[in-house]
């Protein structure tokens, strides 16, 4: 050991490696505390991995198909058109309230069932056993649990809501009387049902159920540029999720169908109630020619003239056209002019205009959009309320229109029939019941005709209506993912071997942090730089020997005194005398071991062969006399300093038997005043002849912050040892003994480090196994 430290190196590596090291020793000197965390963190990441249900990633992929394009091949001009789909509607739509909630009660989502575990419940896919609830779900306004219990005789249902249990025999609810909100029976066929088991009911109320499912459904598109929207969900149970995905792409598939269905519906309806019209119509046409021709005796006519006949037939096809159009127009003006004006209208029923039909198709759409909106959005929705206006003016152009066109054709028709009264003069000598007869017969032609072409209508409409293209394509019905997506089992063992590293380490950081103590040779070497440091005193366990006694002892405190006085005569080499040195033994405050040191110091040159002469200047707080076995106010330096006649080579003691080298002259009587008898130059005098006695004289000295007593007899020593003691000095109180040594009111100080640990130790290794640490008692007051 180098009592005096070396000049700083100047490789900067070599620095940075010693005091990574340095660092990494300190953590390491606390390994159980690591040890500790790593176990308690490899149980807690067991217990969490065995207890936490696996969750799993069930996802879908739907393909929404465009209503004009449905399944059809695509042609050249779609090829190049911007899809009229948005996907953004598409999945307001899935994840609609409306949507889930016939989803709910399609599967019965509201009960839900749990097979009871010692630490966590599994959700079941099926019931155990025959369920039926006999309540309406909208009655259910906050959550029931309900416990089965299949005993040996009988079943036991507890419920948490009234704290009340009841019992029924051959596991059946329905032989007894009860206020249960569900009866339940036994089903034997079930393989999932343990008869000795427990189950677990929850009643969710409809509402919650729904917006908690909301959250957790994910629905978005698979790009920005795709129509295909993916659906997943995270459950526990994979089945259970698939089932919920499944049945909401199969209803919202049928509700697009439906409202598809709604156009033809209504265009089947619009027929039929046209058919009963017609019928009554023709009816009478055909008795009123039959009338007819009874009465005039009438079996056929011939007609007059081929060309008369070619031109009026010509005039009488264009009139019955007209007149065809004028009807129809009527038909559908009639029809938009009656009943509720949110009704579709009927499409495609033979007018020529394509101007009406196109307002019409406008108008089918908007009633079928604004029936969505006010699904979703309600009634005072901005969006539907503008909808809402579209629709009233498209048809009012739908009516103005008709009428625009009926007045055409009235005005066409009147033209038409000053013509054929004009071919009708022509044909004047046909006979007036040729004329009658044939009138009956163009009647009965247009009604006909328009039975037929209404009749053919309808079956298109029917046809449409049965085979209804689907609103989308199942690109991949629900899977699940093969490993659970959560927990993360490499992540999670990882992150608790990383805190059960990082926990220690923070709490030993910050125990750093907030440390003010000295500790070891380095706090003192950094507070106080180029400072010699004499030695370090081990901390001593109160059943080991506090003394260094025999000059044979090979004890760890006789080894560390040695070590400390062949340092002290480095110290003191180029001060070296022919006469006895002066060694002075202070610190700072109270408690540090000065006195302790000092007579294993001393004890120390004594072992080589050095005559050794101990004096307890602390006359303030004096321990000498509690190591050598003597009572307090037996005669010592006091007693010297005070009285002129007193001979102080009296008051020696020689307490070590195995030291005959040594010799102790302890404080004595504590005397009132003793900055004054310290400085009476009676002292001066004790050393001078001592020096000539004595190899070593050592003072055990007063704490140098809390008196001045040994600052001024400070220049009567050769050498200062200077206490600090490991896990007790505050490293603040360092700057007042560099002071003292840069104010040269101490001379040739050398420092102490007493008490130190094994983790204490830095640079400088015990080889005899004893361990530091906050134990050291003995002496402790000086």
């Amino acid at each position: 050991m180098n009592p005096i430290n070396n000049s700083p190196q100047n490789n900067f590596g070599l620095d940075q490696e010693i005091d990574l090291k340095e660092e990494l020793k300190k953590y390491l000197n606390f390994w159980p505390w690591f040890t500790l965390g790593i176990i308690v963190s490899i149980i807690t990441c067991f217990l969490y991995l065995r207890y936490t249900p696996e969750t799993y990633k069930i996802m879908a992929k739907i393909l929404m198909l465009d209503e004009k394009e449905g399944l059809d091949l695509p042609t050249a001009s779609s090829l190049f058109s911007q899809s009229k789909i948005n996907l953004e509607n598409e999945i307001e739509g899935l994840k609609s309230y409306t949507m889930l909630e016939k989803v709910s009660n399609q599967m019965g989502l509201q009960a839900n069932f749990y097979a009871v575990g010692h630490i966590k419940n599994s959700r079941l896919v099926e019931f155990p056993f025959q369920f039926k609830l006999k309540i309406d779900v909208d009655t259910i306004h906050s959550k029931s649990t309900y416990y089965f219990d299949f005993k040996s005789e009988n079943l036991e249902i507890y419920s948490t809501n009234n704290d009340r249990k009841y019992t029924f025999k051959e596991y059946n609810t329905t032989s007894q009387k009860h206020d249960l909100p569900f009866d339940i029976g036994w089903n034997e066929a079930n393989p999932y049902l343990n008869p000795n088991g427990s189950y677990l009911l929850e009643l969710l109320p409809q509402r919650s159920m729904i917006n908690e499912l909301k959250k957790e459904l994910n629905i978005s598109s698979v790009g920005k540029k795709s129509e295909i929207i993916s659906i997943d969900l995270v459950s526990e149970n994979k089945e259970y999720a698939e089932n919920i995905i499944n049945t909401l792409i199969e209803v919202y598939n049928q509700d697009g169908v439906d409202d598809r269905r709604l156009i033809h519906k209504r265009t089947i309806d619009f027929i039929n109630e046209r058919f009963i019209t017609l019928g009554y119509e023709l009816d009478s046409i055909e008795m009123d020619k039959q009338t007819f021709k009874l009465e005039n005796n009438l079996v056929d006519i011939t007609t007059d003239a081929t060309i008369s006949l070619e031109s009026r037939s010509k005039s009488d096809e264009e009139l019955f056209e007209i007149k065809n159009q004028i009807l129809l127009a009527d038909l559908l003006l009639e029809s938009s002019s009656s009943g509720n004006e949110l009704n579709l209208l009927p499409s495609n029923i033979g007018l020529n205009s394509a101007n009406i039909n196109s307002l019409i198709s406008s108008y089918n759409n908007n009633i079928l959009t604004f029936k969505k909106l006010i699904k979703s959005g309600g009634i005072n929705n901005p969006n539907v309320k503008n909808l809402n206006a579209t629709i009233e003016d498209v048809l009012n152009n739908i009516n103005e229109s008709v009428a625009t066109y009926s007045a055409q054709l009235n005005q066409t028709k009147i033209q038409l029939e000053m013509k054929n009264k004009k071919f009708n003069r022509q044909v004047s000598s046909i006979p007036e019941k040729e004329k009658i007869l044939r009138s009956i017969d163009r009647s009965q032609e247009i009604q006909e005709s328009l039975y037929l072409f209404l009749l053919q209508k309808r079956e298109e409409a029917e046809v449409s209506y049965a085979v209804t293209e689907p609103s989308l394509k199942v690109v991949e019905y629900a899977l699940s993912t093969e490993k659970p997506i959560a927990p993360k089992k490499p992540i999670i063992i990882l992150s608790s071997l990383l805190l059960g590293l990082l926990i220690p380490f923070g709490i030993l950081y910050i125990r750093f942090l907030l440390d003010t103590k000295v500790h070891h040779k380095k706090d003192l070497e950094s507070a106080i730089p180029n400072s010699s440091i004499l030695g370090e005193i081990p901390e001593i366990k109160e059943d080991e020997e506090k003394l260094f006694s025999n000059p044979n002892q090979r004890s760890v405190l006789a080894e560390a005194s040695r070590i400390l006085s062949s340092n002290t005569n480095y110290l003191l080499g180029a001060n070296k005398k022919d006469e006895g040195s002066v060694l002075l033994c202070t610190s700072t405050i109270k408690g540090e071991g000065k006195t302790f040191v000092a007579l294993n110091l001393s004890l120390a040159l004594a072992s080589l062969n050095k005559k050794v002469l101990l004096i307890g200047a602390d006359l303030r707080n004096p321990q000498i006399h509690n190591y050598v076995d003597v009572e307090k106010r037996v005669d010592g330096l006091s007693n010297y300093l005070y009285d002129d006649s007193f001979d102080w080579k009296s008051a020696l003691l020689k307490p070590f038997k195995e030291h005959p080298t040594h010799t102790v002259l302890i404080g004595g009587n504590l005397p009132p005043n003793p900055v004054q008898l310290l400085t009476n130059g009676r002292l001066d005098s004790l050393l001078k002849e001592a020096k000539k006695n004595y190899d070593y004289i050592l003072m055990d000295c007063a704490p140098t912050l809390l008196v001045t007593d040994t600052l001024l007899i400070s220049h009567l020593a050769d050498a200062t040892v200077y206490l600090t003691r490991a896990n007790h000095t505050e490293k603040e109180l360092l700057e007042y003994p560099k002071q003292l040594i840069q104010d040269k009111k101490l001379k040739n100080v050398g420092f102490v480090i007493n008490g130190l640990g094994a983790g204490n130790s830095y640079g400088y290794g015990y080889k005899y196994g004893y361990n530091y640490g906050y134990g050291y008692g003995y002496g402790s007051e000086s």
